[in-house]
């Protein structure tokens, strides 16, 4: 009888596999992958050399890496100041008029609700003199921050005569290159302009850029009719409709697409020819709050409100030391970044034990 030729054990001493289903126990089978010099070893990943415990990070620095990533992924609005002001023109006939006041209200009402009463101001009807705008956008310069945002809605008629585009106000008009001027002089390095005029597509290709995103009811001068867009607009931030992903939160991408989609279906329901057709210039609208549904909710004690006090100003470094990142050397950008950020998952973490205490 002859002799059976042992098993071979793999050189990496894992165990021998078990008889593929079908074969005797007393039967060897060749391994699959032949000879075992040729059995792959699957080998554990390396971790990162500075994440995990095997690095001995502590906590604290792991809450940091955390908020880091949180932060990053932040729209811009999340601890700089949003400033707003809303511009009511001239309405011309009693219908308008009344439309684009009841627009303003709205309008005033949701940003209000969104960063405080002392950061909105607003101006319509008889007081949206071209004087009082510019003294209005010329006070912005002295409040407004280059870490903060700016938001700007213009709501009314607007003019383009081919080659000027003006906001019709009582008295004498401002023009395009007016206003484009002030908004120039405030310091916000984000800012968002909403243009609900007619005719206010001719302002798309001077007015944004450089920071600046913009959002016209009409792609170009030559659409002149009254708009429909600050009333879907207005809609979108009061109601929550246009918040998408149900995050409490609406950003001006959000705003626009429910807008646009609401223009387009008031023309098609009404079996008319569109005349306005929105648009949206510049990069950032996916991450610029424009609207939150619900307040923030207030410190309900001494202690969480000083605790809120200390993150929100580290937040406000932190988003400042992003602001000037390009103009310092890595390593320094760096090293400051982490610093602040363990400072914050500090505060953050005793903003968690308070609060799990007051529960309690």
């Amino acid at each position: 009888m002859t002799s059976r030729a042992p098993v071979l054990r793999p050189l990496c001493q894992i165990p021998a596999a078990r008889p593929l289903k079908g074969a005797s126990r007393g039967t060897p089978r060749r391994h699959p992958w032949g000879s075992a010099a040729h059995i792959p070893v699957r080998r554990r990943p390396r971790e990162a050399p500075f994440i995990g415990r095997a690095a001995g990070i502590s906590r604290r620095l792991r809450r940091a890496l955390v908020l880091t990533v949180g932060l990053l992924a932040l729209p811009l609005v999340a601890r700089a100041d949003l400033y707003y002001v809303i511009v009511g023109g001239l309405g011309g006939e009693p219908k308008y008029q009344e439309a684009f006041d009841k627009e303003v209200q709205q309008l005033a009402a949701v940003a209000r609700r969104t960063t405080g009463d002392a950061r909105v101001a607003v101006l319509s009807g008889e007081h949206a003199t071209k004087a009082a705008v510019e003294k209005l956008l010329g006070s912005e310069r002295s409040k407004v921050k280059a870490s903060d945002t700016f938001a700007l809605i213009l709501v009314g008629h607007g003019s383009f005569d081919g080659e000027q585009y003006k906001v019709n106000l009582p008295g004498p008009d401002i023009d395009g290159d007016e206003l484009l001027k002030l908004l120039a002089a405030i310091p916000a390095r984000s800012q968002l302009i909403v243009n609900t005029t007619s005719a206010s597509g001719a302002t798309l290709e001077k007015w944004a850029g450089n920071g600046r995103m913009l959002i016209t009811a009409t792609r170009s001068g030559f659409e002149r009719n009254a708009t429909h867009f600050a009333e879907h607009w207005a809609k979108a931030l009061a109601d929550g409709s246009a918040d998408v992903d149900k995050n409490g939160v609406i950003t001006a991408q959000e705003a626009f697409d429910y807008a646009s989609r609401e223009v387009a279906d008031s023309f098609s329901k009404a079996g008319t020819l569109a005349t306005e057709h929105p648009q949206l210039k510049g990069d950032g609208a996916a991450r610029f709050v424009v609207a939150r549904l619900q307040s923030a909710p207030l410190p309900s004690t001494p202690e969480l409100a000083a605790l809120d006090r200390q993150k929100t100003a580290l937040e406000d470094k932190i988003a400042d030391l992003r602001q000037r990142r390009e103009s310092i050397a890595p390593d320094a950008y760096l090293n400051e970044l982490q610093g602040l950020l363990v400072q914050l998952a500090d505060v953050q973490g005793k903003i968690d034990e308070a609060q799990k205490a007051h529960k309690e």
